[in-house]
């Protein structure tokens, strides 16, 4: 049995979304980011880092990072459809993918939503934010390329990792993505009407209203 500590509306949805769609057993503990439960010495104790994710497996192994989480559980686990595996010729795109939406694809909306962290001077937030959503509108058009070239999924006709990272990104993408991206917007419809997602994608978004109107942490 897993424990994952996350909160609806957070990118730990990913997780909690690679956990249903491999069919293991998981219990979910909310932790309110949004009331800095993230910082008590209790959540500490399990993540020094304050970060959620955080998956604790049967062994009392903990892991902390959506990406990794993802990848631990299905290489454990030989959970082959969604990660290639290791001798799978599709094993690199999928990483590569997965690593540019954690690394590169996220980092403009994280800096969107906390702006105030970025600022020097007051006043400096909307400027932050015009910028990240240049930057995020540049990644998110690389992206769109390659699915339209190469789609409906990142691996084509097999739907994996990085397809769940992107439905997850694009809840967070209203105001950040200028155009029209039609590849991603089908990517996301193929991931976000699967059986197991679904559920999970609705607490996500009800989740994300709930942050949005409480406010991020400082």
């Amino acid at each position: 049995m897993y424990m994952l500590y996350c909160l609806d509306g957070s990118r730990a949805t990913a997780a909690d979304m690679v956990l249903a769609e491999a069919g293991l057993p998981y219990e979910k503990r909310a932790v309110d980011i949004t009331a800095d439960e993230h910082q008590s010495s209790w959540f500490l104790s399990i993540n020094p880092r304050g970060t959620i994710p955080a998956l604790v497996d049967d062994h009392g192994c903990v892991v902390c990072e959506t990406i990794a989480i993802m990848i631990y559980l299905c290489d454990r686990h030989s959970v082959e459809h969604l990660a290639p595996g290791p001798t799978d010729p599709q094993r690199g795109v999928m990483l590569d993918w997965l690593a540019y939406h954690a690394a590169e694809v996220q980092e403009p909306v994280k800096r969107s939503f906390y702006a105030h962290r970025y600022s020097l001077r007051a006043g400096d937030t909307e400027a932050i934010r015009k910028r990240a959503g240049d930057l995020f509108t540049q990644r998110w058009a690389l992206v769109e390329d390659h699915l339209a070239q190469a789609g409906p999924y990142h691996l084509g006709e097999r739907f994996s990792l990085p397809d769940i990272y992107l439905l997850v990104t694009s809840t967070y993408s209203k105001d950040l993505a200028r155009g029209e991206f039609p590849a991603i917007d089908e990517c996301v419809r193929r991931t976000a009407s699967r059986q197991r997602i679904a559920p999970i994608l609705d607490d996500h978004l009800r989740g994300l209203e709930r942050i949005a109107a409480v406010g991020v942490p400082q």
